[in-house]
């Protein structure tokens, strides 16, 4: 009876270790860590080949940040000689309308076009909480093939930081397809760094 219990205690360690096995290899290994899947609002988030994988270490997942950070529309400052990383995310709200008062008042604020239609309108945008210094900011439009249908505007910002509403005029943007036009608001660190996005902004072409 003693033998039988040590040999079902056997075979249940051996299964539940095969288990544990097969789920952490489900997605492959890097490095000899098994790598975790990471979905941001339901959408899988694909890792270039140069990006370290999203990991599971000693039990814990651990996330490759920068790649994280633009998901989560966040800015990502490394600095090398003290190995620290910064995350800041600031909060970015962006508004759309024909035209804006002086007073920045809205004037026919719209989210939804005719396709086909050609309009002039202008980008609003309110930024604060923002705890670091910026060199620029853009605005760009993306159609839903993935097109840019204007020049991206970049205003020079001079280290700008905390809070500043920016309103960004566009003339004459062509609605030619249908489906979501996406508006983007990126910062830039500085001269070295890249473009991040830090929010967007979608009008429906139908």
């Amino acid at each position: 009876m003693k033998v039988q219990r040590v040999f079902t205690l056997m075979l249940l360690f051996f299964v539940l270790s095969t288990a544990t096995v097969v789920a952490s290899s489900i997605w492959g290994d890097y490095d000899g860590y098994s790598i975790a899947r990471v979905y941001v609002n339901d959408r899988l988030e694909d890792f270039s080949s140069s990006d370290v994988p999203a990991l599971i270490v000693n039990g814990k997942t651990m996330l490759p940040l920068r790649s994280l950070a633009n998901s989560l529309q966040g800015l990502v400052k490394w600095d090398n000689s003290n190995k620290t990383v910064s995350l800041y995310k600031p909060n970015v709200h962006m508004l759309v309308a024909q035209d804006i008062g002086k007073d920045y008042s809205l004037k026919t604020p719209f989210g939804v076009v005719n396709q086909g239609e050609t309009i002039s309108f202008v980008v609003f945008t309110q930024v604060d909480n923002l705890r670091t210094s910026v060199s620029s900011v853009r605005v760009s439009i993306e159609s839903p093939s993935g097109v840019q249908v204007v020049t991206p505007v970049v205003k020079a910002m001079n280290g700008q930081k905390d809070t500043f509403w920016l309103p960004v005029p566009f003339k004459d943007v062509s609605f030619d397809e249908y489906g979501n036009y996406v508006v983007k608001f990126e910062m830039k660190l500085d001269e070295n760094s890249n473009y991040s996005v830090v929010s967007q902004k979608l009008i429906l072409s139908k």
